[in-house]
């Protein structure tokens, strides 16, 4: 009896042990995964971190090009204004006359006259059209495909067009504005000087 009631107690006890060890172990892998959890969390943390920070950096670097090229441009069109060899005195009645020579660029000149306050927006616009046709005729404009011409009275643009200095044929049987505008297309006019236009025949191509 003695050592059947020993034996017992050892079954018990080495069922205890077990037991014990299988709820460590079980509480060991808990921990093991909560860690594993936890690591993914701060993973996860770091890379949203590091992705924010990448796609600042990418919209700082885009911004700071789109400033630069703006900036290059806005210099370039200054020293085109600048640097410009063509002659403008053939607007003889005007207060300024402004020219962007982008002909080693875009095969274009812009030329905005400035005319004077006391003019009739329609007197304005016939000047520097008769004016145009000498001032097409300078070498450094012929080396340009097109040009835009705009007139202002004031702060105001009366007249616009752009001369296809190709087409442009040079008649002095005709009157040097309805040789300007057959070469041209306007893409301007002010309905004081539409009114001129329409006393004085213009033929307008728009």
């Amino acid at each position: 009896m003695r050592v059947l009631f020993g034996l017992l107690l050892l079954i018990v006890f080495i069922s205890g042990c077990g037991s014990s060890q299988t709820e460590e172990r079980g509480q060991e892998k808990e921990k093991v995964v909560e860690n594993r959890e936890s690591e993914k969390s701060v993973l996860g943390e770091t890379e949203t971190v590091e992705n924010n920070v990448t796609e600042e950096a990418k919209t700082g670097v885009s911004e700071e090009k789109e400033e630069t090229e703006a900036k290059v441009n806005e210099e370039r069109n200054e020293a085109e204004v600048r640097e410009s060899s063509i002659d403008t005195s053939v607007f003889e009645y005007a207060k300024k006359v402004e020219v962007t020579d982008a002909r080693n660029t875009t095969k274009h000149i812009t030329v905005t006259v400035f005319m004077s306050d006391e003019l009739t927006e329609g007197l304005a616009a016939q000047h520097v059209l008769n004016q145009t046709y000498d001032f097409i005729q300078q070498e450094d404009v012929k080396q340009a495909k097109t040009l835009t011409v705009g007139v202002m009275v004031g702060e105001k643009r009366v007249f616009q067009y752009t001369v296809e200095t190709a087409k442009f044929v040079p008649n002095e049987n005709e009157r040097m504005a309805y040789v300007v505008l057959a070469a041209s297309k306007v893409e301007k006019i002010s309905p004081d000087v539409e009114e001129f236009a329409k006393i004085f025949g213009w033929k307008m191509n728009r």
